[in-house]
């Protein structure tokens, strides 16, 4: 059998060498869709006898496996054209019928001259004759199907546009066929015309499919996969991606089908490969396209390793322990924590999922009485795993009673996903946990103070500083320095969902009391109630920002004397006041007096106090300038630091003409305010007001008056920076708080100033306060 292609179609001529007389197959076995059928047509010069069109003549085969004889059926439609009907269709390019010498002639009774195995083309899609509109995929093959115009019927496809009008083919069916094969894989992309016996004419759209197979990594090893994407612009086609080495032999297969994003992802495991280069190859089963991958590099992978990042590992018993892991040569490792005869044994099996060489684990030791696997470990980057069940060796062999005591643990890792011997060891050395210290800070109110990355920025800023007079209506927030408390408020990262959750040892094994010192005569004093306020945490620091507006916060009258809020009705609820002093106490409780789990062995506590006092903004009174530029209004407030104030200069009285200044300002580290003003177009003899508002404190007003001169040293300022100095922590940190201004506006009518100062203690004073606030954490060394 012979058969040519001529630019994008199949034209079949049979075999050159047979006679006329001779029994033959034509060529063009093509399968295809018929009315929803699936069948194979296989044209032949003579009319078949019936006896022979069995399953054991025709053997069908999809890349070289043969189809069960109940998968098909044998028939004949007219005198020649044989027709394989076919349960499923075959999507491959690889399809093959064994034609059996067996075969004879039903009209002369000759047997087949030219038998064996034949290539059977697959058509994607069958278009019927009658068919006006169509579309393809270059690369795809089309059954046209002349069923009623018959055998040997004339087929011409003619380009119809500037891309395809040099593309012309006249065609037929073939000697007992129906079926004529368009190759489109030769074809341009635009429309063509396929006339079909002269007369029905069908328009055909030809697009690019744009195949395409990108792999996820070029270089891996054996303890890797071989993975990528297969893309194309359709969806719901299939494809079989194949693995295949330098000596073009296929090491596996997959089959997929295109998402309704027009993609699939494969996976291939290497394991058991040897070191060679690999490509991929993707061929969508529709059109037959078929594309290699570059180049895939698998060499052999060395032997896994395991291995601490630190030989001594020291935490807090109560904490939430990081242990972290290296690996190399392994995606995955399981760590041992603690041994039988320690009285606490538990495995954990974790995968680095980012491929960066390590995996952080996170041990709650709070959580050391439990054998839940959510509740006691977790890793601290998202992209890596903890692997559970079969797949790995995570779990609580050994758990302890009470809390875990402190002392010295074993710590053993090992390469892969299950319990070896410990490839190699380190020492986890548990403290016992308790209270450092607890301060006291002040912040304006309306500063937002949701998360730690606020609170370090309002410390940078100088927006948190620490005061023991807060001015009421400002933000009280109290540190809290306590280690080993970290598993039970479940401080991870900044959230402490637990912190005052009486299931977890609030009001138990551990409390905060704020309680007033100073009560009324024949009153009992007021006790905060803390759980209202809100706990952003500094967990690797062992730092708790406990933080609430002073006048916001309930308050219970203490009835019964014992220094708690507990068991308090309505009826106890009492205002705070701004000259209430409160002593504030963190304590955490020693075991003997502790019901459920305690966080020490003996009682830790650590205080502090502060006291409210009436806000207010302070003037001088009056306030005299020169007709000058740069003449500084100053004050102090007892507000927060960092709190945005607005001074306000309007004339009065007589003054014309009439002006009006403004300037932001911000009360600085030690309570002073300034801004700088412009009266160069004032008058010696004009009177005007002063007014200070913003912050907690009401306004302030004072009058003012324009003179011929001032003492320089108290409002006429030379530059625009002014400096004080301000101690703060017990560090003694003395900082720098600097003023800046801007040059004056002004209008026909009225003068406009507007000043800006840099909030808080100022750029320079930004960075003493990030040492200052480094200072007063507790900071582990890990």
């Amino acid at each position: 059998m012979v058969f040519s292609v001529f630019a994008g179609s199949i034209a079949f001529t049979g075999s050159a060498a047979a006679a006329d007389g001779d029994f033959r197959y034509r060529g063009g076995a093509v399968h295809y869709v018929d009315g929803g059928n699936a069948v194979i047509e296989v044209p032949f010069s003579h009319n078949v006898d019936s006896a022979s069109l069995t399953t054991d003549n025709f053997t069908v085969a999809d890349d070289g496996d043969e189809l069960a004889s109940s998968a098909y059926s044998v028939g004949q439609t007219t005198n020649g054209t044989v027709v394989i009907s076919v349960n499923n269709v075959i999507r491959s390019n690889d399809i093959t019928v064994e034609l059996s010498d067996d075969i004879v002639s039903g009209e002369d009774g000759s047997t087949l001259t030219n038998d064996g195995e034949k290539d059977v083309f697959f058509a994607a899609q069958t278009f019927s004759e009658s068919a006006t509109t169509e579309s393809a995929y270059v690369g795809e093959k089309l059954a046209i199907n002349a069923s009623t115009s018959g055998v040997n019927t004339d087929v011409t496809v003619e380009g119809t546009e500037d891309a395809t009008d040099d593309y012309f083919v006249q065609r037929s069916t073939g000697e007992n066929s129906t079926v004529y094969v368009l190759d489109t894989s030769g074809l341009e992309t635009g429309t063509y015309d396929i006339t079909v016996a002269g007369s029905t004419t069908i328009n055909l759209t030809v697009r690019s499919l744009n195949f395409a197979v990108d792999i996820d990594d070029l270089n891996v090893t054996t303890d890797d996969d071989v993975s990528g994407t297969v893309s194309a612009r359709d969806s719901s086609r299939p494809v079989r991606v194949e693995l295949v080495d330098s000596s073009d032999d296929t090491y596996a297969t997959q089959n997929v089908s295109l998402d309704g994003q027009g993609e699939a992802d494969f996976d291939f495991d290497v394991a058991e490969t040897d070191a060679d280069d690999y490509t991929v190859v993707a061929t969508d089963l529709n059109t037959g396209i078929t594309l290699e991958s570059d180049t895939i590099t698998v060499e052999k992978a060395g032997d896994g390793r395991a291995d601490f990042s630190e030989s001594v590992i020291t935490d807090q018993r109560g904490d939430v322990v990081a242990i972290p892991v290296t690996l190399e040569n392994t995606d995955t490792a399981t760590v041992t924590i603690g041994s039988d005869d320690e009285g606490y044994s538990a495995n954990v099996t974790v995968e680095d999922g980012n491929d960066d060489g390590e995996v952080v684990v996170l041990w709650n030791s709070y959580e050391s009485n439990d054998t839940s696997v959510s509740q006691v470990f977790d890793v601290e980057d998202d992209d890596d795993e903890i692997l559970t069940g079969s797949d790995g060796a995570t779990g609580v062999g050994l758990a302890t009673s009470n809390l875990i005591d402190a002392g010295d643990y074993d710590l053993s890792v090992e390469p892969g996903a299950s319990v070896g011997d410990g490839q190699n060891v380190a020492t986890l050395v548990l403290e016992e946990g308790g209270v450092s210290a607890v301060r006291t800070w002040t912040a304006p109110s309306g500063e937002t103070l949701g998360d730690l990355d606020d609170v370090t920025e309002a410390l940078e800023n100088g927006n948190i500083t620490e005061d023991s007079q807060i001015a009421f209506g400002d933000q009280v927030i109290v540190q809290i320095e306590a280690s080993g408390l970290e598993g039970a408020v479940g401080a991870q990262d900044d959230e402490t969902p637990n912190f005052f959750a009486a299931g977890n040892g609030y009001n138990d094994a551990y409390r905060l009391t704020i309680n007033q010192t100073n009560p009324d005569p024949n009153r009992d004093p007021k006790i905060i109630n803390v759980s209202n306020a809100s706990v952003i945490a500094d967990g690797d620091n062992d730092t708790y920002f406990v933080a609430f507006d002073s006048d916001q916060i309930t308050a219970y009258r203490d009835t019964d004397d014992d220094g708690e809020v507990l068991d308090q009705s309505e009826s106890d609820i009492t205002p705070i006041d701004d000259d209430d002093a409160f002593d504030v106490q963190f304590e955490m409780v020693e075991e003997d007096d502790v019901s459920g789990l305690a966080l020490v062995d003996e009682d830790s506590t650590a205080t502090d106090s502060y006291e409210h006092v009436e806000a207010e903004h302070t003037l001088s009174d009056p306030i005299n300038v020169t007709n000058a530029a740069d003449q500084m209004i100053s004050g102090s407030s007892n507000v927060a630091p960092g709190t945005e104030l607005t001074l306000r200069v309007e004339s009065d009285g007589d003054t014309q003409p009439r002006f009006l200044k403004t300037a932001t300002v911000y009360v600085q580290a030690n309570g002073s305010l300034s801004g700088s003003f412009d009266f160069s177009e004032q008058s010696v003899g004009d009177t005007f007001t002063v007014t200070a508002r913003g912050g907690v404190a009401p306004n302030e007003e004072v009058d003012g008056n324009v003179v011929e001169s001032v003492d320089s040293s108290t409002t006429t300022a030379e530059d625009t920076t002014t400096t004080a100095d301000t101690t703060t922590t017990a560090d003694t940190t003395t900082t720098t708080a600097a003023t800046t201004t801007t040059a004056a506006t002004t209008t026909a009518d009225e003068t406009t100033t507007t000043s800006s100062q840099t909030p808080g203690f100022g750029v320079v004073v930004a960075l003493v306060a990030l040492v200052a606030a480094a200072l007063l954490a507790v900071r582990r060394d890990n």
